[in-house]
């Protein structure tokens, strides 16, 4: 097994003061950052993703705009230089980049995908990768999510972040614990 982490949208805009701030994004990039951690240390393949909006897109999503700073990517998961970076304009990383094709030349088979939000980018992602033959992993404590109001219920955060992980286990991806990836048990 070959794996590569792929870390979707952890920019500014998701964090307090940013366009669209959302559930525990401190601690979910803590999260992720035990996991880049080890995938440095081990010398293990780093993706990371970034959403910029299109002109279209501005108009109904708040921020993610090119060249600004709640677009960048947030200090705790920053690129290393050496670190394959990509910029997508959908929720799927796969879709209209080069992701797939970098993951191949790499003779990568495994992804573990990480990020911001479960119920879209991260979720997205992890279809893609399955889609496209690759074993998904997605690290239950580094990915999260927001209240959303759906027929004027306020359906909590944490309530959509276990109903996404509970719902891609069925035939997409594995759902595992940080401490299962930074103990190889996947």
């Amino acid at each position: 097994m070959k794996e590569a982490l792929i870390i979707v949208d952890v920019q500014n805009d998701y964090f307090p003061g940013g366009a669209l701030p959302i559930w525990r994004p401190e601690e979910t990039a803590n999260e992720i950052k035990k996991i880049l951690d080890k995938f440095r240390q081990d010398g293990k393949e780093v993706i990371h993703v970034a959403h910029h909006v299109t002109p279209e897109q501005e108009k109904t999503l708040p921020g993610f705009k090119k060249g600004t700073h709640g677009a960048e990517f947030h200090d705790t998961v920053k690129p290393l230089s050496s670190e394959k970076t990509i910029y997508k304009n959908y929720s799927d990383s796969f879709h209209a980049t080069d992701l797939k094709e970098y993951l191949l030349s790499k003779e990568i088979d495994t992804v573990i995908v990480v990020g911001m939000m479960i119920h879209n980018c991260v979720n997205a992602t992890a279809y893609s990768g399955t889609d496209e033959g690759f074993k998904t992993i997605v690290v239950a404590e580094a990915v999260n999510t927001f209240d959303q109001e759906i027929f004027g219920e306020v359906i909590p955060a944490e309530t959509i972040w276990k109903s996404f992980l509970a719902g891609i286990t069925f035939a997409y991806a594995q759902v595992k614990r940080v401490d299962d990836i930074l103990s190889g048990n996947y």
